[in-house]
């Protein structure tokens, strides 16, 4: 059983830290410097492709996470709980924090002005890239815990 945790969270884990990687990486830059139009545009078509993936994955990868933490014992699972945690932070403070934003930013019709669109994309970048942070440091804990 653990064999099957260990891929579960593998591969899950590392598409999950891939995604939000590629995002901050290679979206983000160009996120930053757009104009609000084409920013609001553009963000919107990436949210449509990531946003049905991403959820799965990062719940795939705490379940998973948990699974082989319970299966292992001694440092692998100090260090596959150390992961789940941090996955677990990364989905609640996505839910509670970036997911309400992102809904601000590409809402229809929205009435907010450029000041505020300016400032929810800041705040959005700037938890994206602690998201990124989180995500990546809790991948490498669930491969170390897996080499250890």
């Amino acid at each position: 059983m653990s064999e099957l945790w260990t891929i579960a969270m593998l591969i899950s884990g590392g598409l999950f830290a891939g995604g939000v990687v590629l995002i901050a990486w290679e979206r983000v830059p160009a996120w930053r410097t757009a104009d609000l139009a084409d920013f609001r545009s553009a963000f919107a078509h990436t949210l449509r492709r990531v946003d049905r993936l991403q959820p799965t994955l990062v719940v795939v990868c705490l379940i998973s996470t948990v699974g082989f933490a319970i299966s292992s014992s001694g440092a692998a699972r100090i260090l596959a709980v150390l992961a789940a945690a941090g996955f677990l932070i990364v989905a609640a403070g996505s839910g509670a924090w970036l997911v309400p934003i992102q809904r601000r930013l590409v809402a229809p019709g929205s009435e907010q002005s450029p000041a505020e669109t300016d400032r929810l994309r800041a705040q959005w970048l700037r938890g994206h890239l602690i998201r990124t942070i989180v995500a990546l440091v809790s991948f490498i804990l669930a491969v170390v815990a897996v080499v250890s």
